[in-house]
């Protein structure tokens, strides 16, 4: 099959095809063959009417529409291939000539990824990252641990404050008529928490044990009962125990209670070893984006604007479902986000031209500085994502190769490379 290739404007690329006259009467017998099988001609079997019969009654219309839905695709993938370009949108498709005992002749208009020769990404200036814990954050760490192992301890005289916990029973009413799930029984409540109407909060400060209050709530306007919505509710309290909390002191009691180690002294040198590692992986990861970022802005590349589309559609498809889940419309979306569909488009186009130049950046610097992945590389980055995914390296594979996405894994993983070898050779200020 003869390919020529006619480089047009804006990513674009005119291929010129010509397949075989010898091939193209392969495709016409089966072609009879199939139409043979789905007419109902009088006198004749269905898939015994010879082919002149066929072609009396049919024309040679249908039996070239025929190869044409179901050959064509193949020669023009075959022409891909020889051409060795990578489509991003789906091609225009003109028939030039398609006749019994000719070639057959037509043209397809595709736009292609662009080309890009080279980039200069070595020497990318990126502010130079802390990797040090802090003592400041070591210190917060333990008080998180300290948190894990506080204890609440009675107080029954003590006036409730900010921060104690109140023990208690309420029952609330709206004009007297009970309020669905308005009574709880044993409830603990830390005093200034979020967690209840903040009326709450502020009546039972300076109440001890014992004490019984009315408190008044005004309803929510879009509470789920419109009988009861924007009116005040009274809710009956009771302070059945008041509680303070209690941290564990910071010694080498708390770290044999609270770990595996003897001391405190090596409690914290584990949790600042932990701590290193979990924020160097987070730093590296900043810097990564930041080195790709600042690639894709110093970085000329004309993003076709078919795969732009792509993604902005997709996009839009991605948030429809995960608002949809949430049972909210995309309108009420735009609204109470202070946009609307145009200034959306614009976000994501942009989204989409950044993301696109990244990828290619990545695959150039990929194949200019030939990096490879190994087997032993495939198969121990298929086990750490079955892992996460709690599956086996092997269902993984599958699961991979049945969606022939095997290839796209790889070449994930070769711009992976490519982004840790641009950061090795950034210049750190």
């Amino acid at each position: 099959m003869k390919t020529d290739l006619e480089e047009l404007e804006e990513n674009k690329v005119l291929l010129k095809v010509e397949v075989p006259a010898e091939d193209l009467q392969k495709a016409i017998d089966k072609a009879f063959r199939e139409v043979a099988q789905h007419v109902a001609i009088p006198g004749f079997r269905k898939g015994k009417v010879p082919r002149r019969v066929l072609q009396t009654r049919l024309g040679m219309e249908a039996i070239y529409d025929e190869v044409l839905e179901h050959d064509l695709p193949g020669y023009y993938s075959e022409a891909v291939r020889s051409a060795g370009i990578e489509p991003v949108s789906q091609p225009e498709v003109d028939v030039v000539e398609i006749e019994e005992g000719k070639p057959l002749v037509f043209t397809a208009t595709v736009e292609i990824l662009p080309a890009v020769e080279s980039v200069d990404w070595k020497g990318v200036e990126i502010e130079k990252p802390e990797y040090e814990v802090t003592d400041e954050e070591l210190s917060k760490a333990l008080d998180n641990l300290r948190e894990n192992f506080a204890k609440l301890e009675d107080m029954p005289g003590k006036k409730l404050a900010e921060g104690d916990f109140a023990l208690i029973d309420y029952t609330g009413s709206v004009n007297n008529m009970p309020i669905e799930e308005g009574t709880i029984n044993d409830y603990m409540l830390e005093i200034g928490s979020g967690n209840i109407w903040p009326e709450f909060n502020e009546e039972l400060k300076e109440k001890r044990k014992g004490d019984i209050l009315d408190v008044k709530v005004t309803m929510p306007e879009d509470y789920k009962d419109p009988a009861m919505a924007g009116q005040v509710a009274s809710f009956k309290v009771i302070v059945k125990e008041v509680k303070v909390k209690r941290l564990p002191s910071l010694d080498d009691d708390f770290a044999k209670e609270a770990s595996e180690f003897d001391t405190l002294d090596e409690l914290k040198a584990d949790l600042q070893e932990k701590m290193g590692e979990m924020k160097k992986q987070r730093v590296d990861q900043k810097v990564q984006q930041e080195a790709l970022a600042k690639l894709v802005e110093s970085t000329d590349i004309e993003v076709p604007q078919s795969m732009v589309d792509d993604y902005v559609k997709d996009r839009h498809a991605r948030l429809e479902q995960i608002l949809g889940s949430y049972g909210i419309g995309v309108e009420d979306y735009m609204s109470s986000s202070d946009t609307d569909k145009d200034r959306m488009d614009a976000e994501f186009s942009e989204d989409a031209r950044k993301s696109i130049k990244a990828r290619l950046i990545l695959d150039t610097v990929a194949r200019t500085e030939e990096i490879q992945i190994s087997d032993d590389e495939l198969e121990s980055e298929i086990e750490t994502r079955a892992e996460s995914m709690q599956t086996t390296a092997e269902n993984y594979r599958a699961f991979l190769e049945q969606r022939s996405s095997l290839e796209a894994f790889k070449e994930e993983m070769a711009r992976e490379k490519a982004l840790k070898l641009i950061v090795e050779n950034a210049v750190f200020d």
